[in-house]
């Protein structure tokens, strides 16, 4: 078990040392409450380590000239593909529910003064499914040709964003 967990940490590391040369900035995320976090410079570049514990998936990497995905559910910062730059993210709504099977709802304390642009991002952060409404503070909707999983919902209106993680489920 031991040289299991050293040698998955080794991997990670290999892999991010090698990155290193190339980038000098790196925005990674975790699913897991087990594992652990290390700031450290090499060769004057500062690198975040992630790495977590027992996670059960496909082992392996792949590289392109503008993307590279690292085994297991350590991901580039996905939000940087799916928030818009210059909008701040203070739109309050709430959606619900979470997780959901068909429809979601969305509803705001306010009456929105522009038509509302909804979103559902995949978790590599690809538009799978987007829709624009008329102003209202209620809307009804049901996102279709969805597999079950993780979403992203984007909503904007009146020059404002917000984004919540939702779970589509049988």
């Amino acid at each position: 078990m031991r040289f299991s967990i050293l040698f998955s940490i080794l991997m990670t590391c290999t892999q991010v040392f090698t990155q290193v040369e190339k980038s000098e900035t790196f925005s990674r995320g975790t699913t897991s409450s087990a594992g652990s976090t290390v700031q450290t410079q090499i060769d004057g570049h500062n690198v975040v380590v992630h790495q977590t514990i027992g996670q059960s998936s496909i082992i392996g990497s792949a590289k392109s000239a503008s993307l590279s995905a690292v085994q297991g559910f350590i991901q580039p910062f996905i939000l940087e593909k799916i928030l818009t730059p210059q909008i701040p993210q203070v739109l309050e709504a709430k959606i619900y529910p979470n997780p959901f099977v068909n429809n979601l709802f969305l509803e705001f304390d306010f009456m929105p003064k522009t038509n509302i642009v909804v979103s559902l991002f995949d978790i590599m952060g690809q538009v799978v499914w987007s829709k624009s409404y008329v102003s209202t503070n209620f809307i009804t909707f049901e996102p279709t040709n969805l597999t079950y999983g993780y979403y992203f919902l984007k909503v904007e209106c009146d020059a404002m964003q917000r984004v919540e993680k939702i779970l589509k489920s049988k």
